[in-house]
């Protein structure tokens, strides 16, 4: 089922090489920095499920905030996901195509999404429609690599990924944004905010639409469904999103609050078992509706309580139609409690929380069983006294249909200098099957158990004046991992498996320039027959270069990935995409910006026999003014 991967093609051996000495150079006493000395430091939630600046977390997290993401030449947040170090991106066409992420070697479905705290994989594949958010619709995105189950349960066993969406600030301002560029591309966004002594909100709505490339590439399914044709046309995406927060603080000790998001998307896909003029699309609706109160109860207790709703809603159309009725429906609708307390105490930090999820699957296709609910019980606790820096997480999991899941990990990390640390961690974790492998009609297993990882990292850091860097080693061993019987093609707990390799992330703040360097180099196959698994690179890399002049912003991304196996024993070769922006503030309230996304037009394929969208140029428009 598995065989080698051929060495990267010359085309893509260049900027690994490039990448290669760019570390060397790093290591050798040029490191890079997040933030530069006049800054407040950066401070994440999701490392520990507490408040930490983010160089002080022990799993490697890192942020992509708003500054970041309105400098961005990337035009998704997909894309731009893969200029993290680690992450790898699965996507079947262009923008708007639907996506896995992986982290450190994990499958798209050992990577938890959360959209402000709650989770957002779905019930039936396991996965979570991250292509359908708009970047307009962000405030910042935080990344935890590594197994973190024994915080967040089921799914987090290669990693989290958690967006947070636009937050109601302290003042009135208005943010208008038009944008236009080839491929008929067009983005509209609007978002308003309003603040008073004690009641704050922000509301607002983003369209956009693009029609760049053909999904599939027809050539190359041929060789593996020869008696198929895909469609040749160019295939569209719309989005439309609406999402705001309203919060109220009687005083600075508590606050109470509303959030909702929705995002409507269409996208149009090609089959390979279709015709040459058939007709796919999909339309995805993904909405988050919650509730909070965060209040302090004294000096040293800090709770929150939050009830909230998911929904996920993916509906299918073929024309004409080659298997079933040429429709299907498949919704997710997840309602969670959760409160969680965070005690102050002279010894360290303590976190205790407990947690409730009702899922509820509806579809056209009947499913066997269509509800889990789980109750979760967890804790934390955290020490950084002198040298010495100790995370320590416990947590159970009852979900419906499964055993009990108990999961713990630690971490701990030491001052070797003021800006040297050495940190190791180890951790359990678990990933529940979903209910297309576990009830599916005719191609399920309802005896499959959850898959289990064991991990382990050991990493160093150094922290300086403008500068900075980490390198990582991890390993992860699987078991029960779900896998396809070669004979009856049914799912089923067979296989174990390997993710082991080195990260290195390095940052600096360089005569003005904001530099960030990524490089990962992993290796990860079958335990049992030494086979490289599918879909998994040996090698991603990216540098991003910043630039701040006056009234010019700039930034330079460039992405690289190495060559891969894919299904139906095929290859995926290796590429390099750059990407550039540039920006012009006249005045305070208007910036204008041009965006060049693959800027040398490369041909690839991100998944054997799907298209990348091809170059793609985009000028905006922003106006941004303040009121009283």
């Amino acid at each position: 089922m598995y065989s080698h991967t051929p060495v990267a093609p010359q085309a893509c051996r260049r900027p690994l090489r490039a990448l290669f000495i760019l570390s060397l150079l790093a290591a050798s006493g040029t490191s890079f920095a997040q933030s530069n000395d006049d800054e407040l430091p950066v401070v994440v939630v999701t490392a520990s499920r507490t408040e930490q600046i983010v160089t002080d977390t022990l799993p490697h997290t890192t942020v992509i905030d708003r500054d970041a993401i309105e400098k961005t030449p990337m035009q998704d947040v997909v894309s731009l996901l893969r200029t993290q170090s680690g992450v790898s991106v699965r996507q079947s066409g262009g923008q708007g195509a639907l996506s896995g992420i992986s982290i450190r070697g994990g499958e798209p479905r050992h990577t938890l999404v959360l959209i402000d705290g709650v989770p957002l994989n779905n019930i039936s594949a396991g996965t979570a429609a991250l292509e359908q958010i708009p970047l307009s619709a962000i405030e910042r995105i935080e990344i935890v690599r590594g197994n973190v189950s024994a915080l967040y349960g089921s799914q987090a066993v290669g990693g989290v990924v958690q967006v947070f969406t636009r937050k109601a600030k302290n003042e009135n301002s208005l943010t208008l944004r038009a944008a236009a560029g080839t491929h008929n591309q067009v983005q509209a966004s609007a978002q308003v905010n309003l603040s008073g002594e004690k009641v704050a909100a922000t509301f607002g709505i983003s369209h956009e639409r693009i029609k760049a490339v053909s999904a599939q590439n027809a050539a190359a399914m041929k060789k593996i469904v020869p008696y198929g044709d895909v469609n040749p046309d160019k295939d569209g995406y719309k989005n439309e999103t609406g999402y705001g927060h309203i919060r109220y603080r009687p005083n600075d000790k508590n606050e109470f609050g509303l959030r909702f998001s929705e995002s409507r998307g269409k996208n149009q896909y090609d089959s390979a078992y279709g015709t040459a003029d058939s007709v796919q699309s999909n339309r995805t609706k993904v909405s988050n509706v919650s509730v909070y109160s965060d209040n302090r109860l004294s000096d040293n207790w800090h709770s929150n309580v939050r009830v909230s709703q998911v929904s996920d809603r993916s509906y299918d159309y073929d024309s004409p139609v080659f298997f079933g009725t040429g429709v299907s429906l498949f919704k997710t609708r997840t309602t969670e409690f959760a409160w969680q307390n965070d005690i102050h105490t002279k010894a360290g930090e303590v976190v205790v929380g407990v947690s409730r999820s009702n899922q509820r699957l509806s579809s056209d296709t009947v499913y066997d069983n269509v509800k889990r609910n789980t109750t979760s019980l967890w804790a934390g606790y955290t020490l950084d006294k002198n040298r010495h820096h100790l995370q320590l997480n416990a947590r159970t999991d009852k979900l419906t249909g499964l055993k009990r899941e108990n999961t713990g990990s630690i971490h701990y990390g030491f001052d070797l200098t003021s800006k040297w640390r050495i940190q190791a961690g180890y951790s359990n974790g678990f990933a529940a099957p979903n209910f297309n492998e576990l009830y599916y009609p005719d191609y399920s297993n309802p005896n499959l158990r959850a898959e289990h990882a064991n991990y382990a990292e050991l990493g160093l850091q150094y922290n300086g004046d403008g500068y900075g860097s980490r390198v990582t080693l991890f390993n992860t061993l699987y078991r029960d991992k779900i896998g396809s019987d070669p004979d009856t093609f049914l799912p089923v707990n067979i296989n174990r498996a390997r993710a082991r390799g080195i990260e290195y992330h390095g940052w600096m703040d360089l005569y003005g320039f904001d530099v960030n360097l990524g490089l990962t180099y992993q290796s990860v196959k079958n335990r049992e027959s030494g086979e490289r698994l599918l879909r998994q690179p040996r090698f991603m890399g990216s540098l991003g270069v910043g630039k701040t002049m006056g009234k010019w912003q700039t930034q330079v991304d460039w992405t690289v990935q190495s060559g891969m196996d894919d299904v139906s024993q095929s290859k995926v070769s290796g590429f390099g995409v750059l990407n550039a922006a540039v920006y012009y503030a006249p005045i305070k309230e208007v910036k204008i910006g041009l965006a060049l996304n693959n800027l040398l037009n490369r041909h690839y394929q991100p998944l054997y026999g799907y298209n990348a969208t091809p170059r793609t140029v985009l000028l905006s428009f922003q106006y941004q003014p303040t009121f009283k």
